[in-house]
């Protein structure tokens, strides 16, 4: 038998170097040198892979990671090669949509074709969206095409420019799948099954976790290790030419546009390549100097939901964007507009209430914190009942800059009202009352999230629900009356997410003191989950940290777990961070809060809620652990 030798330099990311080996009967054989390649190139700056010599491919590495944001995976838009539109929200209406990753060149992926062809069959009718996206860098659109033509799939095939969709689900591997369920939950990430030669397959991973999510049933394996070839996904730098279809307009519509369209806060929309171009200058500065979008948290030190900072990649990718010439390109490429929620994002609340009449905003001066009672005897409730969401609904977006929701039991609230003339009452600094509980809150960007399931928090029978509104100025006369939608717990018997307080009301910051440090702890007395933290100080507070000092720790900070750090304080950009996932805490944790002040008056400052006093608050919600089942899902 005669052979003809035919060495080939592969691609090292996705086979290493290898003989290709061709018998006169065109039987191929793919033998691996296997000492020269033990890991696979990194993707996104991680090594993802490592090569198996018996199998002669990549296997993916499996770390710890967290699960993408569900409500990040809801936004996700994008075109198929034919043009048409699609939105998982609105796929996720008919059931669970599986995404398979896949590529015009890599053999293991094209050896699984037939496959995903009969999982198709088997799992439409049931409601079942498929796609096969193709994220590889060097995949051009045309190859797509022509791969799609030589593979056919009775499912829609999607070009992932600059690797969108990759990234967001964090895609390492081709042939790989991902299914999403209802509510944007990612259910199953992994393999198709467990062997290349579908003769040869015995656990077929995909399948069996379509049939446990549309069964309603826990999957057997939510996470399997993807072999086959790498993705490849380019740098900033390697990009050549950065357009606004392919490469900007998504940077602008996950993390900008919440804002930055007609009837919202930001004075200027970014909703089309001829608004972005125009105001390029300003937001070449602002993303450098990372003024905008307005996130605050530091990297590093907390994963929070609702994150809309941008990444070192995305910073580049703007400024390159820019300086460039503000290129278009293929306006064909471009992904579908965002679709906002208009009304009540999760259905009809269990309960609606409202301010009671329109308040007028004036056109000048102080930005104005008003607050805004809803009596008890107007919420008629039997009895204490369990939030377990909050949906807030301002009246006039152009102006609302945030809207937090408190519970007033001691009746001070209707007092201060009483004092102050017109509709509610200013107070700046605090609420100028015990508050009993925070309920939620809503800031532009931020979208409706539910407490873990069977938890709410406690909406007392006897307390009043208070409104405190932040209004911008405009210039011109404003009206406004906003409206809360409240979601209550299901459950028989809601635990409560309760509220404990690292704090210290005793300090005195010297005039003209810089970086006066300020802090407080407090000590669990149990073991809980911390599912939010809200840092709190005046305007003369620049940075401000909490920390989570595990039982055992010692004075050098081992063990200890970064919460949140603040390092540029805004007080008009101060929030609730909910994590992604909760904290466990064990009983004894000592809740560490730091913080800095400059006080650049010429008389000492304390304690106390006007916005010229101080504050040094953590605000942390937590769930006891012995009440809690693990599952983070709506209680709708």
């Amino acid at each position: 038998m005669r052979f003809l030798l035919d060495l080939q330099l592969e691609n090292r990311r996705r086979f290493g170097y290898s003989f290709l080996l061709m018998l006169k009967n065109k039987t191929l054989f793919l033998i691996s040198l296997g000492s020269c390649l033990v890991s696979g190139l990194p993707v996104n700056g991680e090594e993802t892979h490592e090569f198996s010599p018996r199998d002669r491919v990549l296997v993916e590495t499996l770390g710890e990671s967290t699960a993408p944001d569900a409500q990040t995976l809801l936004k996700i838009a994008f075109n198929d090669i034919e043009g048409k539109s699609h939105r998982l929200a609105s796929l996720l209406e008919t059931g669970p949509t599986v995404f398979v990753f896949t590529s015009s060149e890599c053999p293991m992926a094209r050896r699984y074709s037939m496959r995903m062809k009969r999982l198709f069959e088997d799992f439409e009718a049931k409601g079942v969206s498929f796609f096969a996206l193709h994220s590889n860098a060097d995949d051009p659109v045309e190859a797509v095409r022509e791969h799609a033509r030589e593979f056919p799939l009775p499912f829609p095939v999607v070009k992932d420019y600059h690797g969108y969709l990759a990234r967001r689900l964090g895609a390492t591997t081709t042939p790989q799948a991902f299914v999403i369920g209802q509510g944007g939950h990612l259910l199953y990430r992994g393999a198709l099954d467990d062997n290349r030669y579908e003769n040869q397959v015995t656990t077929h991973y995909l399948a069996d976790a379509i049939t446990a999510v549309l069964g309603k049933q826990e999957t057997a394996n939510t996470k399997t290790a993807a072999v086959g070839c790498a993705i490849h996904l380019q740098t900033p730098d390697e990009v050549e030419q950065v357009t606004y279809s392919e490469h900007v307009a998504r940077i602008f519509q996950d993390n900008c546009q919440s804002c930055h369209r007609a009837g919202e806060v930001a004075p200027f929309g970014l909703t089309s390549f001829k608004k972005a171009r125009a105001y390029s200058k300003e937001i070449r500065e602002h993303v450098l100097a990372r003024n905008m979008p307005p996130w605050k948290p530091a990297h590093g030190f907390g994963e929070f939901q609702d994150d809309t900072s941008l990444s070192d990649d995305e910073i580049s990718l703007l400024v390159k964007w820019i300086d460039q010439g503000t290129a278009q390109g293929d306006p064909t490429v471009a992904p579908p507009a965002p679709q906002f929620a208009e009304g009540w994002e999760h259905g009809e609340p269990d309960m609606v209430v409202s301010m009671s009449e329109d308040y007028s905003v004036g056109p000048e001066g102080e930005d104005d914190y008003r607050h805004f009672i809803i009596r008890k005897e107007d919420l008629n409730l039997s009895e204490d009942r369990y939030v377990s969401a909050v949906d807030v609904q301002p009246g006039n977006r152009s102006v609302v800059h945030h809207v937090l929701v408190y519970v007033d039991r001691t009746g001070k609230a209707r007092e201060l009202d009483a004092q102050d003339p017109g509709y509610g009452y200013t107070r700046a600094g605090g609420t100028g009352f015990k508050i009993d509980n925070g309920l939620g809150g809503w800031a532009p960007g931020a979208r409706v999230s539910f407490q873990p399931h069977g938890f709410g928090k406690r909406l007392a029978q006897d307390g009043d629900i208070v409104l405190q509104v932040h209004y911008y100025r405009t210039g011109r006369t404003e009206m406004d009356r906003t409206k809360v939608g409240l979601y209550f717990s299901k459950v028989q018997r809601p635990k409560a997410v309760e509220t404990r307080l690292a704090i210290n009301p005793l300090f005195s910051i010297p005039p003209g003191e810089r970086d006066f440090p300020v802090s407080a702890s407090y000590q669990l007395e149990q073991d809980f989950y911390l599912t939010s933290v809200a840092p709190h100080m005046h305007q003369m507070g620049t940075r401000i940290k909490l920390d989570a000092q595990l039982p055992g720790s010692n004075q050098h900070g081992a063990s200890e777990i970064p919460l949140i750090y603040i390092k540029d304080w805004d007080f008009a950009w101060q929030g609730t961070y909910r994590f992604k996932q909760p904290v466990f805490l064990p009983k004894g944790t000592v809740i560490k809060l730091s913080c800095l002040f400059d006080n650049l008056t010429d008389h000492p400052v304390t304690w106390g809620e006007k916005t010229s006093d101080e504050m040094a608050i953590g605000f942390l919600s937590v769930i006891k652990a012995e009440d809690w089942d693990g599952k983070i899902v709506s209680t709708r």
